[in-house]
C-alpha cells in the first residue's frame, strides 16, 4: 500500500505539470461523441419536438413565463421553463435548426465532463480517476443517446445541475466553506427550474450522507441554510405562482402530471417492473463498463479519508436515485440518466486505482523509456473498444421512432434542399399527434418561407388540384390515388413528392 500511494503521489506531480493538457485530452475526447453531427438527425417524435414547438412559440410571441403549445398554454408539458428558454435563445441565434434545440443538451454533457475531472483532480487529488471518469461517462451507452445528450430533451441539463448540488455538498460538508453551499442551492434551485419536481430527487441522498457522516446536526444548526434554503423556494415558488397567475389551472396541470400522474401511476402506458433501471443497466445502458465496477471496491481500501467519503457518497447518490425512480409507476429508461455521472468517477476511481496497481508493479522493473508506452498502452488497452464502440453507435443511430410518418420529417428537409422552388408543401400523414410535424411548419416558415400544411388520412378530400404532397406512408399512396389523378415530381422510397392534378 506505501509503494502504490507513493506512485500515486509521483504520478500526481507528473500530471500537474500537465494537468490542464489532460483536462484539454479529456475534452476533446468527449466532444467528439458528444457534438459530432448533432444536428443529422431531423427534430425527434414526442419530448424533443414537443419543446421544440414550445420554444419556436416563445420566438414568434415573446411570451418567456407561458410555454405555448399551437397557440394554447401547454397543460401538457408542465416542465418549468429554463431549457426553453435556453433553446429559444439559441434559435435566435442560430436559427431553427436542430442544433439550436440540442446544444444546451450537449454542453451541459461536456460540462459535466469537466466537473467529473475538476473533482477528481483537485479536491480528490486524482486526475487521472477523472480522465478515466470522463471517458466512461462519454462511453456510456445510457448517457450518450437519442432522447439524453444527443437531443433537445430535458435530462443532460438535470444530470448536470445534480452533479453540482452532490460535489458542492461533499466540498461543504469536508471544509465548511460557504460558496460550497451557495452552490448547493444553486445546483438545485436551476435542477427544479429544469425539470420540475424530478429536480429534488438527489436531495435525500444528501442528508444521508451528512447522517452518515454524523454531520447532520452540524448542517442543521448552520443559519446560512434555512437562509438559502428560502431563498430556493422563493425563487422556485415565485416562477410557479407567476405562471399560474398568468396561465391558470397550470399548478393542477403540474400536480396532475408530475405527482399524482408519473408517480402514482403509469402515464401512457409506461410500466416496467420494479427491476427495470437495474436490468437496462445490465442488459444495455452500461453494458460496456458494467463488471468494471469490481475495482472500484478498492476505493474504500485507500488510506486517504476523503476519497473514501467521496466513493461513499457517489455510491449512496446512484442508489438513492435508483430506489426513487423504481418507486415510481411511470418508468422511462432516460430518468436513470443522472446517475451515470457519479457511477462513472465512481469507476474511474477503481480503475485509476488498479492502473496505479499495474504500474507499481511493472515500472521498476522497465527501463526508463518504456514508461510512457506503458501508461499510454493501459490507457488505449482500457478504453479503445468501448470508445469504438460508442463511435459506431453514432454512425448508426436513427430516429428514436422510426414510423413511417417520422420519416416525413427528415424527408421534408431532402426535397427542400433538391427542389427549393417548390413553395407550398403538403405533408399528409396517418393522423394523430406528431409535434415533429408542427415544429417543421413552422421552422419553414420562418426560415425558407414555405408554406407548410400538414393534413392527415381523414384530410385527403380537402387537398386541391396544383398541391404538392409529400407522403412516407405507404398505405396513404392508395387512398390518394382513389381520389386523384397525381404526378410524381420526386422519390426516395418510401418516401415521394406528388402534384394532385385532378379528382377521378
Amino acid at each position: 500500500m506505501k509503494t502504490l500511494t507513493k506512485l500515486a503521489v509521483q504520478s500526481w506531480q507528473w500530471l500537474h505539470v500537465g494537468a490542464n493538457q489532460l483536462l484539454v485530452l479529456l475534452l476533446v475526447l468527449a466532444a467528439f461523441p458528444l457534438f459530432w453531427d448533432l444536428g443529422r438527425n431531423p427534430v425527434q417524435l414526442w419530448d424533443e419536438s414537443r419543446q421544440a414547438v414550445n420554444a419556436a412559440e416563445l420566438v414568434r410571441g415573446g411570451n418567456w413565463l407561458v410555454t405555448t403549445f399551437a397557440g394554447q398554454p401547454d397543460h401538457w408539458n408542465t416542465k418549468p421553463s429554463l431549457l426553453i428558454w435556453l433553446q429559444a435563445s439559441l434559435i435566435k441565434l442560430l436559427g431553427y435548426g436542430p442544433w439550436a434545440l440540442r446544444l444546451p443538451s450537449a454542453v451541459a454533457a461536456l460540462g459535466t465532463v469537466g466537473l467529473l475531472y475538476g473533482f477528481a483532480a483537485r479536491t480528490l487529488r486524482r486526475p487521472v480517476a477523472g480522465f478515466f471518469g470522463g471517458l466512461v461517462l462519454v462511453t456510456t451507452a445510457g448517457y450518450v443517446r437519442l432522447h439524453g445528450t444527443r437531443t433537445g430533451d430535458y435530462d443532460a441539463l438535470l444530470a448536470f445541475w445534480e452533479l453540482v448540488s452532490w460535489l458542492a455538498f461533499f466540498q461543504y460538508l469536508e471544509g465548511g466553506r460557504a460558496r460550497y453551499l451557495y452552490w448547493v442551492a444553486a445546483g438545485f434551485t436551476l435542477a427544479v427550474l429544469t425539470k420540475g419536481v424530478a429536480g429534488l430527487l438527489g436531495g435525500p441522498a444528501l442528508l444521508l450522507y451528512a447522517l452518515g457522516r454524523g454531520k447532520l446536526g452540524w448542517l442543521l444548526r448552520q443559519p446560512r441554510l434555512y437562509g438559502l434554503v428560502a431563498l430556493s423556494l422563493g425563487v422556485v415558488a415565485t416562477y410557479y405562482l407567476a405562471r399560474e397567475a398568468a396561465d391558470p389551472g397550470y399548478l393542477a396541470a403540474v400536480r396532475a402530471n408530475e405527482l399524482d400522474g408519473r408517480y402514482g401511476q403509469a402515464l401512457d402506458g409506461h410500466s416496467a417492473p420494479w427491476t427495470h433501471y437495474v436490468d437496462i443497466l445490465y442488459i444495455r445502458e452500461f453494458e460496456s463498463w458494467l463488471w468494471w465496477l469490481l475495482p472500484a471496491v478498492l476505493v474504500w481500501w485507500q488510506p486517504d479519508r476523503r476519497v473514501r467519503r467521496a466513493g461513499s457518497l457517489l455510491l449512496l447518490v446512484v442508489l438513492s436515485w435508483l430506489v426513487l425512480i423504481s418507486a415510481a409507476a411511470t418508468k422511462l429508461d432516460w430518468y436513470a440518466l443522472p446517475i451515470y455521472p457519479p457511477l462513472a468517477l465512481l469507476l474511474g476511481l477503481g480503475l485509476d486505482f488498479l492502473y496505479q496497481d499495474v504500474l507499481a508493479a511493472n515500472l521498476p522493473r522497465l527501463p526508463r523509456s518504456m514508461a510512457w508506452p506503458l501508461r499510454v498502452g493501459l490507457v488505449v488497452g482500457l478504453f479503445y473498444f468501448p470508445y469504438r464502440a460508442v463511435v459506431r453507435r453514432l454512425r448508426e443511430e436513427h430516429d428514436f421512432s422510426a414510423t413511417a410518418d417520422d420519416r416525413l420529417a427528415r424527408y421534408l428537409g431532402q426535397v427542400v434542399a433538391e427542389r427549393p422552388r417548390l413553395d407550398s408543401l403538403t405533408l399528409l400523414y396517418g393522423g394523430g399527434y406528431n409535434a415533429v410535424l408542427q415544429y417543421y411548419q413552422t421552422a419553414l416558415r420562418q426560415t425558407d418561407h414555405k408554406i407548410i400544411a400538414v393534413r392527415s388520412r381523414a384530410e385527403l378530400r380537402g387537398l386541391r388540384p396544383g398541391a404538392v404532397v409529400l407522403v412516407c406512408d405507404p398505405q396513404l399512396r392508395p387512398s390518394l390515388d382513389s381520389i386523384f389523378q397525381v404526378a410524381m415530381l420526386h422519390q426516395a422510397a418510401p418516401c415521394e413528392t406528388l402534384r394532385v392534378l385532378a379528382l377521378k
